[in-house]
């Protein structure tokens, strides 16, 4: 009893009491207990967290290896961490601003109540050289958490659980409680990326891995496992084809293999192509070996990335670079944005152990298309480990038809497969859809061409006489300065199919002024109906 006479007060939840108070301590007999439904988590720490990293964006690399987007209690924050981190990746300096802008392109922003709640978050957080404090509030609380959800599950089966389920429940709870403390072990930092390479002095030399993905007849392979490789090419000119017979190789080879569709080809279109390759049905059933992603949004695509790093499978198709850039509210003309985005989506799963191709398409300029850059930056290339390759299509595939497509090496960082190939030619592929509607599959293989010749036995430059015969039916009178200017090719080159397309009739010339020739078409070369070309 107090001095008035009344009695004690109850308390209803916790309370805080200031030290040398003279209130007594909770009693479990004789207080009420504690509400249960008041979270395990600590709003100002999730708070101060986020604020420190808008302030003071150099912490981003340390807090990164401290917390993840799990261990945030509130949905906001959590939207927050991931747009902080989005931005990270893609190499840009962080702050409110950019990170409003970015939640506004990913339709985020009315998940965290608005711009003016990343100010909340800045005012939130005292001093930004406490983050790492914050962090260890925050991953502490999401700790206490997943344990209290492991005993909230105990509890449920005691109440209303059978009992024989009682031996599974319990063999899950130790596998979590495992992840959760080993979850917070400790880690081993290595802040300077030294890496020991005594073992060389030991006698044995470096090895190069050769490609290993997706082999020609004769045994050499386009594509190198644990690296990112890519396919560009126009639309249409057998690019997917071409990675989509890796998938079917593997899988038949007993591997893994996996796409992500963010072109959103369709799950029916992908079956269908995969088992007219040659892919079976059980294989492409099997989840265990082959996995099929169609991401709408760029939460979704940060999640199967997540998982395909899970899985690791032998090969990941990303199809394709071109659409993943915006999904993620990434610039498409923004070297270092993109930079980010192929480390985000490419890199991880090569890390992992998977051989990645990434599908790009050709830009329209000639300028650019000369070049060897897919559209929207040289930093595609710049990130690719393994192989480049540029697909030519010199007949496209089409049902009942043979479709042949030249593979051109625009990158080869190992050097293997120009080692194997003798240069830059590194093989057509050949798809054969001639049974397809009778027998449900096309036949596909890849090989080197030998490159067509004349009849005296010097090379024939088909595709330049194409190229050149195109030009001049739509350039009528034009002049030999003309085509070699607007025609991609070597002036050599050029002249040579010129010469052969004047010489066997296709193209007739006149005098022109100060003493030019001019040129037009009699008939139309092409390629596919030379008989040189094998």
């Amino acid at each position: 009893m107090s001095a008035d006479g009344t009695p004690p007060r109850h308390h209803l939840h916790a309370v805080d009491h200031p030290t040398g108070t003279d209130e007594p301590p909770f009693d479990p007999d004789y207080d009420k207990p504690f509400d249960d439904r008041r979270p395990v988590a600590s709003r100002d720490a999730e708070r101060a967290v986020l604020g420190a990293l808008l302030l003071e964006p150099t912490l981003i690399p340390e807090l990164r290896d401290e917390l993840t987007a799990a261990d945030f209690y509130w949905p906001e924050h959590a939207t927050v961490w991931h747009a902080v981190h989005d931005l990270a990746d893609t190499g840009r300096t962080v702050d409110a601003v950019l990170v409003a802008d970015h939640l506004i392109r990913t339709g985020d922003i009315q998940r965290i109540g608005g711009a003016t709640y990343l100010h909340d978050l800045m005012q939130a957080c005292a001093i930004p050289a406490n983050a790492g404090h914050y962090a260890t509030i925050v991953r502490d609380t999401a700790r206490l958490r997943g344990v209290a959800t492991i005993g909230q599950r105990f509890l449920q089966l005691a109440r209303t659980g059978d009992p024989s389920s009682v031996t599974m429940q319990v063999e899950t709870a130790y596998e979590e409680l495992e992840q959760i403390v080993t979850r917070w072990g400790p880690a081993t930092h290595n802040g300077t990326g030294l890496i020991d390479l005594s073992w060389v002095n030991g006698g044995t030399p470096p090895v190069v891995d050769p490609p290993t993905v997706c082999r020609r007849v004769d045994g050499a392979a386009l594509f190198y496992a644990g690296k990112v490789n890519g396919i560009f090419g126009d639309p249409e000119c057998g690019k997917t084809w071409l990675a989509q017979a890796a998938i079917v190789e593997a899988l038949n080879a007993g591997d893994t293999a996996a796409m992500v569709d963010v072109d959103h080809n369709g799950p029916n279109h992908t079956a269908a192509r995969l088992l007219l390759l040659g892919a079976r049905l059980e294989h492409i059933a099997d989840s265990t070996r082959f996995r099929y992603y169609q991401p709408e949004d760029g939460p979704e695509l940060r999640a199967a990335i997540d998982d395909v790093v899970r899985h690791a499978p032998d090969v990941v198709l990303i199809d394709s670079i071109g659409e993943a850039i915006p999904m993620l509210g990434a610039n498409t003309n923004d070297g270092d944005e993109i930079s980010g985005v192929m480390r985000l989506l490419c890199t991880r799963p090569a890390d992992a152990g998977s051989c990645v191709i990434t599908i790009d398409h050709l830009p329209k300029s000639t300028e650019a298309r000369t070049s060897g850059y897919a559209i929207g930056s040289i930093a595609k290339k710049r990130m690719i480990r393994g192989t480049y390759l540029r697909a030519e299509a010199r007949t496209q595939p089409a049902p009942g038809q043979i479709g042949r497509i030249t593979l051109r090496i625009e990158k080869d960082t190992a050097g293997e497969l120009r080692k194997a190939s003798g240069g830059g030619y590194a093989g057509t592929l050949t798809l054969d859809s001639t049974r397809s509607e009778t027998h449900g599959i096309t036949n596909w293989s890849i090989a080197r061409e030998e490159a067509p010749k004349n009849d005296d036995g010097t090379f024939r430059p088909t595709k330049l006489m194409e190229a050149i015969s195109r030009y001049v039916e739509d350039n009528d009178q034009c002049t030999q300065r003309d085509i070699e200017n607007d025609v991609a090719g070597k002036g050599t080159y050029l002249r040579h199919a010129l010469k052969l397309l004047v010489t066997e009739g296709f193209i007739s010339t006149i005098p022109g002024a100060r003493n030019s020739r001019l040129h037009h078409s009699i008939a139309l070369y092409r390629e596919a109906e030379d008989d040189h070309v094998a």
